[in-house]
């Protein structure tokens, strides 16, 4: 593909899935050669990895999806830049994108979407993803048909799974090191899981069925990684059942890579509003077997019985079971490790890069046409 000049928006302060996959993508788009200019909160987590990747970045601080100031910001930018794509990664991007495109002209137009939760019907969502946007990106097919169900045509969607930086596990510290570090013994069996602590991510599941495990296996240890607004309920429910000795939430890593080797099983307990979660595919790049909870976009990645196992989303029961079938089966864990190795590979980075300039060139050459 010819190089191109492209604009991200992302309005996000926090560094989670989707401003990863921002940064890997423009990344990646750079060293092809394309232009790129990210903007992002001046201040975020985004704009400074931005930077450190010498990638060009403008901030803008937003104080909502219709915040003037922040449309007039982007105008301003758009103005000087003229890219021939605007490239979308959160929802009210989307917003500010497209209420900027009225005193700018009409550029060609792309909008990610990440997450499966139920996209409202009412005319505001119809005219965002629709009126200003020439295609959207959906992260997985569950994706795709939650997109539709809103009323999207689907003729303007097209799934483009989202990365995983395979390069960050090339190098990963021995399982003796790693384990070492975060205080475990030899004999400890580590049930892991990293993400977002938030009610839907399922870590209350998880917690309840480490309570049963803990019956029947006293050697198996828990850990999550990871940080969030439920913090402090899930380790009052950690000491209300006993499990203080051997559940640790560790608050948030910056280095999933040296933690993921330490861990033995890797557990994704989410609910719902999955896309294509990249922690299911980290776990996977280190040879980890995965139980996962059989939901939307997680079962895309992880196929039951044989990079893992996937169980009902909010059982409990059938989590500890999973969980301690994996424990008494080494060989087990090591072929579901071996095969979710092979897997991740169609999940990494020059993937996402193809597939992403195959969206912009079909939108640019209908542009022309």
């Amino acid at each position: 593909m010819k190089p191109t000049r492209v604009i991200h928006v992302n309005t996000e302060k926090t560094w989670r899935g989707g401003e990863i996959q921002t940064l890997l993508l423009a990344k990646g788009l750079q060293e092809r050669g394309h232009a790129n200019v990210v903007v992002a909160p001046p201040s975020s987590a985004l704009a400074s990895r931005c930077r450190e990747a010498e990638l060009v970045v403008e901030g803008i601080a937003t104080r909502g999806e219709f915040d003037p100031a922040a449309i007039w910001s982007l105008v301003r930018i758009i103005r000087r830049f003229r890219p021939e794509i605007l490239h979308y990664h959160t929802s009210h991007a989307v917003t500010l994108g497209s209420l900027a495109s009225n005193f700018t002209g009409r550029f060609a137009a792309v909008a990610t979407r990440r997450v499966s939760f139920t996209l409202s019907r009412n005319p505001l969502a119809r005219w965002k993803y629709t009126r200003r946007v020439d295609r959207i990106i959906a992260v997985s097919d569950g994706i795709r048909r939650v997109l539709r169900q809103a009323g999207i045509p689907n003729d303007r969607i097209r799934v483009v799974p989202s990365a995983v930086d395979l390069g960050r596990f090339g190098r990963v510290p021995a399982r003796g090191e790693a384990r070492a570090s975060l205080g475990y013994a030899t004999g400890d069996f580590v049930v892991g899981s990293v993400g977002h602590l938030a009610e839907h991510k399922g870590h209350r599941v998880l917690i309840e069925a480490a309570g049963e495990i803990a019956r029947e296996s006293p050697r198996l240890r828990f850990l999550i990684a990871g940080n969030g607004s439920l913090e402090s309920a899930l380790r009052n429910r950690i000491r209300q059942l006993g499990l203080d000795s051997v559940f640790r939430l560790m608050g948030f890593s910056e280095e999933v890579a040296r933690l993921l080797p330490a861990i033995d099983l890797f557990v994704f307990p989410s609910l719902s509003g999955e896309g294509s979660p990249a922690a299911v595919k980290e776990a996977m790049a280190c040879g980890l077997p995965v139980v996962a909870s059989a939901i939307s976009g997680v079962d895309e990645i992880v196929r039951d019985g044989k990079e893992g196992a996937l169980v009902p989303p909010g059982d409990a029961r059938a989590l500890a079971s999973a969980v301690l079938k994996f424990a008494s089966d080494e060989s087990l864990r090591l072929e579901c490790g071996r095969r979710g190795r092979e897997r991740v590979v169609q999940f990494g980075v020059e993937p996402l890069i193809d597939r992403t300039e195959s969206v912009y060139r079909e939108v640019l050459e209908a542009q022309s046409r």
